[in-house]
Parts: C-alpha cells; structure tokens; sequence
C-alpha cells in the first residue's frame, strides 16, 4: 500500500491515529482537556458541518470512543482508529498500524480559559474557549462527568466558524460489540523512519512522527497542539487520485487542488519535482501559512507535462 493509500482506503481514520501520538508540554491545561476527552467512554450520533472555500460539508456517523479508540459506522460502513492502527471493517477488512515512539512537543501557541457552566442534554457541563494570542481559535463544551467534548466549534483568523462538531444521542460510558474485532483485521504494519525531506517545523507546527513508502516518498504527522495535519511528499511520477473533483484553495503561496469534508480538508499541488498531499484540520489561515513555507505550486511542471505530451 502506498503513502497517499494509506489515506485514502480508510479515509479520514488514518488521521485520527495521529492524535494518541501527541502530548504537549508547555500547554498543559489545553493538553489536560484533550487527554481527558480522548480516553473518555460514550456513545453517540456525531454531526461535523465544516465550511471550507464556500463549500459547506456535512457528516452523520455514530460513534463508540473507549480509552483512545474510535469504532465510527457511516453509512453502513465501519471503521476503527486509535492507539497507532486504522482499520476499515467489512467484507474486505484492512488496516495500517504505525509503530512509533510517542514524542511531547513544546508549544505556547494556545491558552485556555473556562467562560461559563451550562447543562447540556440534561448534562452538567463546562464551556472553555481557546485563544492564540488575541484570536479565539475553538470553542468546547466539556461534559463534567465524563470529560467529552460534546460541542466543538473552531474559528479560523478572521473570526469566521469553519468546523462545528455536535455529538447527540449522547451515553456515558456505555459501549457495543463492533461488527467484528478490529485486532483481528489484517494491517500494513509502517515503521518509524528518521525523514529526509521533511522539515522539522512548519509555521508553528512541529513534526511529531515520520514514515517511509517504497521510491523515496515520505510521510509526517504535524501538530501545534491543537490542530493537526499530515504531509505526504511522493516522486513526481507518482499516480494520486482522489483529487479528480477538486476545487481550488488560493493563497499567496499559488493555487492548490482542494478536496474539503466535514472533518480535513485534502491539498495536492506538485513543485515541478515531487508530488505534496497535505490531508488536515487546521484553520484555513493557517493552511495558507504552512503552505507558504513548502515547496510552491510550479507552473513550469505544467508546461513540461504538455511538452511531453505532444512531443513524447
């Protein structure tokens, strides 16, 4: 299975995988929050509305979320992600499973501030907001009981909501039997690699994990302690679908394929020389920031395409 594969056969799970590798040092009450709610134990009707580039996205899924793990059923398909593995469960079970070493990163970016009490679904609960500086970055209502996040709404820099996370048909600490046992489910097992193309850091994310892939292609999880996103860097050869009915996210940096859904929003561009895929949930300002410091969009690579279509 190849890098940009990886994401594509279990869609947006892959990505959740990235989330029990990261602790954060120096945001410690942002970090206490997100620990808490990612081992906390529910059911429920989950409904992510994202807008992206004028598009407005929506998901229905229910959800089972136990001590890190995710088992996510959407229209009649299941899934599973936590703890380093990925699986899609059906009639043609597969999965990835990332053997890695979980790395703290050192972050100030974000503070966070608890605003209000307030009963949710007959729930005693908290609201915190989460600022950058003077830019209010995510609103959370925190169930005081179980540490869920049932409402997560998320602010790109102009202010503007671009992601709102709604879970219903909430229960605590209620769990099901899964369609069938995702440790079971056959999985490319991707091993850590020290990387050679990809940066450190990236305006204010830092590289928490990287993977190697037949060719020389490279793979990293990114995080700045609150959004996240991942970078694949492939040969200028490589084949990459899922981009057939894209739109176009503009920024300074040139123009970029874009595939926006509820939860990530997907960007292909190629640089003349390889082939980037960045697959996240960052706000869209800070998209066009990190973009700004790779590799740009390369007209030239257009024109050697024609060229060698018409002169071979």
């Amino acid at each position: 299975m190849n890098a940009v594969r990886r994401f594509l056969v279990v869609g947006t799970s892959v990505f959740l995988v990235a989330t029990s590798f990261v602790t954060s040092a120096a945001a410690a009450e942002l970090d206490d929050v997100l620990t808490v709610a990612r081992d906390s134990t529910y059911t429920a009707s989950r409904i992510v509305v994202s807008a992206w580039g004028g598009q407005t996205q929506v998901s229905r899924e229910f959800v089972e979320h136990a001590d890190g793990m995710e088992i996510v059923r959407r229209d009649a398909k299941w899934s599973m992600a936590g703890n380093g593995k990925a699986v899609s469960m059906g009639d043609e079970p597969s999965g990835v499973t990332f053997l890695t070493v979980q790395r703290d990163i050192s972050t100030s970016r974000y503070t966070i501030e608890e605003i209000a009490k307030a009963n949710h679904m007959s729930r005693p609960c908290r609201i915190v907001e989460v600022t950058e500086g003077d830019t209010l970055r995510a609103t959370l209502v925190v169930d005081d009981r179980s540490g869920a996040l049932l409402i997560q709404e998320f602010y790109s820099g102009d202010g503007s909501l671009y992601r709102r996370t709604t879970l219903s048909d909430f229960r605590a600490y209620r769990t099901y039997e899964a369609p069938m046992d995702g440790a079971n489910v056959p999985a490319e097992v991707v091993m850590r690699e020290d990387s050679i193309l990809l940066p450190d850091s990236i305006a204010g994310y830092q590289l928490v994990d990287a993977f190697s892939a037949p060719g020389g292609s490279e793979q990293g999880y990114y995080t700045d302690g609150l959004f996240r996103f991942s970078l694949f860097i492939l040969g200028g050869h490589t084949v990459v679908s899922g981009f057939e009915d894209s739109t176009e996210f503009v920024s300074e940096s040139g123009k970029y394929k874009m595939v926006p859904t509820a939860q990530v929003v997907r960007l292909h561009w190629r640089d003349g020389s390889n082939n980037f895929v960045l697959v996240g949930d960052l706000p869209p300002d800070h998209a066009a920031e990190v973009l700004g410091e790779l590799p740009t969009p390369s007209a030239a690579g257009m024109w050697a395409r024609w060229w060698h279509r018409l002169f071979g």
